[in-house]
């Protein structure tokens, strides 16, 4: 029999890998989720819960959150940095009303404006996608359930200014592919590490290398998998997601990072082969703010 360990790591593989690979056969790109890789890291990977959050509840507030995402990048008259900033703040005012810390959640609403997806087929992808993980929960069982720590309205708003800060800035150069500088799984980052209780804040740098090495993985596979040899996207993630799961065994896990490993499969071919630098760039920003914001709160805020 699989030990624990190897079975959920193996459970974790084949998953993603099917999940590129379905896109590959419908040529659908809404069916490529990147932050079911995060939600597979914190829901299968991790023998212990990290986030307060039912098995019913998993695929209503992603499904929801996709929804949302959708509805503003449809119908929201303002330009990207707008509804960008307005999914993000609207997404962690409803996970603090239903005192939820699943943070891959506001990506799955920020996700479709940053694409700009225009297709209802991705919430229903959302909602398979999710409603598999949620089974998968249930037969890779996990302890405890961490409590709700939410955060205070002024750190909220200094989270939603250091959000836009990097779409701003490249909102005024001359290069379109800038704007992947705030990849969700990004941002989920910073979320995680303007957590005064975050163990995640001792190893900054441990944790921007694993966002780089995701990238470069990611890339790599795409480009030489994809683009050179003509292989489905599926063989890539099949080849990208043992190594960062080696990594997370070496330096423990980071579920923003193993969906960034996944994001390639979604770029255009203009940008991928600059995403390794992006990501590092964006990666080291949303670190840095997330580390900074608490300390520009008071102590009971943050």
């Amino acid at each position: 029999m699989l030990s624990s360990s190897l079975k959920r790591n193996v459970a974790v593989a084949l998953f993603l890998t099917l999940m590129v690979a379905v896109a590959d056969a419908s040529e659908l790109r809404e069916i490529v989720f990147p932050e079911a890789a995060a939600l597979c890291v914190g829901l299968w990977l991790m023998p212990k819960a990290v986030w307060n959050i039912r098995g019913w509840q998993i695929p209503l507030y992603l499904t929801a959150a996709a929804a949302i995402g959708l509805a503003l990048n449809l119908w929201l008259p303002a330009c990207l940095e707008i509804r960008f900033a307005f999914a993000f703040v609207l997404m962690m005012g409803l996970l603090r009303l239903v005192r939820c810390n699943m943070y891959p959640t506001v990506s799955a609403a920020m996700l479709p404006v940053l694409i700009n997806t225009s297709s209802w087929l991705y919430p229903v992808c959302v909602l398979v996608i999710s409603t598999l993980l949620a089974l998968g929960r249930g037969w890779l069982r996990q302890e405890e359930r961490p409590e709700y720590h939410p955060f205070g309205g002024g750190q909220l708003a200094l989270l939603t200014v250091a959000v836009c800060l990097p779409l701003v800035v490249t909102h005024c150069a001359p290069i379109p592919t800038m704007r992947f500088l705030a990849v969700p799984p990004l941002v989920v980052t910073m979320i995680e590490f303007s957590n005064r209780r975050s163990g995640f804040r001792i190893r900054p740098w441990t944790i921007w290398g694993l966002i780089v090495a995701a990238a470069t993985l990611g890339t790599l596979t795409g480009l030489l998998f994809h683009h050179r040899w003509g292989l489905p996207m599926a063989v890539g993630t099949f080849v990208t997601v043992p190594p960062m799961l080696f990594l997370f065994r070496r330096f423990k896990p980071f579920a923003p990072a193993l969906a960034i490993a996944i994001v390639p499969a979604l770029l255009p071919c203009e940008v991928l082969p600059w995403f390794p630098l992006l990501a590092a760039l964006g990666g080291g920003w949303f670190i840095l703010a997330g580390m900074l914001l608490p300390k520009w709160m008071p102590s009971g805020k943050a």
